[in-house]
């Protein structure tokens, strides 16, 4: 009997997270451990870019201001008030999911390079108030001896550790977005990625959908910055560059965006291996990098697994 086309998928994403959990025992090597956890980052981050660039077709230059939101926010609940991570981290994407509401009601009629350069805005409004606000940020001097965090009660001080805490959290992401995207929600999301008129007069409201995928790819944005900040135990405004949203979208391109979820996570591995392996080489590496991005671009324009039959 043929197995079904549900069942086998499940079957694999089963195996593939059996095979990353085995990783650490496999991977001794401090170095290429702290790469992968900086993969794990960013794939919670375009996890989330995905669901506002790839589901909804909404191109933001901002999304590092909500990855710094959620830094800044760990950082200041943990360094002052003596938060524990759980409550900080929970604050963290609630505080990010706030911000994109409010950054997404006054955007909601805007379309195209307009929506793209309010985003652009705010996201070096956001880096000048980190720099800036010395008082409350200490500006480029960052916020620094971050506590390490604990689960539990159980301190979470290895490269080891700190991935396992991270695959959780890209587990779930990856979970609840599939949950979302699955169901009338994600089929809303892209029918105004692709014709937003269109799906207005068919009785989508646009407006209520784009605040909605906006916001909560935030979310996920100020997850991955609470992570962030306890990972690197230092804050500082140089995280949360303009360069550091064109990185995101360039993962999510170069992977592939849309229907397969995992699509942008091969982006973020071939990126964030192009730049570890041409580090030695910096005054040419982002020239190499764009150049590697346009030759995908040009032999795959959906991205690696843009056109993959399986829709993970």
């Amino acid at each position: 009997m043929m197995m079904g086309s549900g069942k086998r998928k499940w079957l694999l994403l089963g195996g593939l997270t059996i095979c990353l959990l085995l990783v650490p025992m496999l991977v001794t090597d401090i170095y290429i451990l702290s790469i992968l956890n900086m993969m794990i980052i960013y794939s919670i981050l375009c996890l989330g870019l995905n669901l506002i660039l790839g589901f909804t077709g909404l191109l933001s230059l901002g999304h590092a201001a909500f990855y710094g939101i959620g830094a800044y926010t760990t950082a200041i609940l943990m360094t002052r008030y003596n938060f524990g991570f759980g409550s900080a981290f929970f604050a963290s994407a609630v505080l990010a999911l706030l911000v994109g509401i409010i950054i997404a009601i006054p955007t909601r009629k805007v379309r195209g390079d307009y929506f793209c350069l309010i985003t652009l805005a705010f996201g070096e409004i956001f880096r000048l108030v980190a720099t800036a606000w010395i008082e409350f940020t200490r500006g480029a001097m960052g916020i620094v001896r971050i506590p390490m965090p604990k689960i539990f009660g159980i301190p979470i001080a290895t490269e080891t550790d700190f991935y396992y805490l991270g695959l959780g959290i890209l587990i779930f992401t990856y979970l609840t977005i599939k949950a979302i995207t699955d169901t009338r929600y994600g089929r809303a999301f892209i029918a105004i990625r692709e014709d937003e008129l269109a799906a207005d007069t068919m009785g989508i409201n646009t407006a209520i959908y784009k605040i909605m995928a906006f916001s909560i790819g935030c979310l996920f944005a100020g997850m991955a910055g609470s992570f962030l900040a306890v990972y690197q135990t230092v804050v500082t405004p140089s995280n949360f560059r303009l360069e550091e949203s064109c990185l995101m979208i360039i993962m999510v391109i170069v992977g592939g965006m849309g229907r397969n979820l995992l699509a942008p996570l091969a982006g973020v591995v071939v990126m964030t291996v192009a730049t570890e392996v041409f580090r030695s080489v910096a005054d040419y590496r982002m020239l190499i990098i764009g150049l590697i991005m346009i030759l995908v671009l040009l032999l795959r324009p959906q991205g690696i697994f843009g056109s993959s039959s399986f829709k993970s």
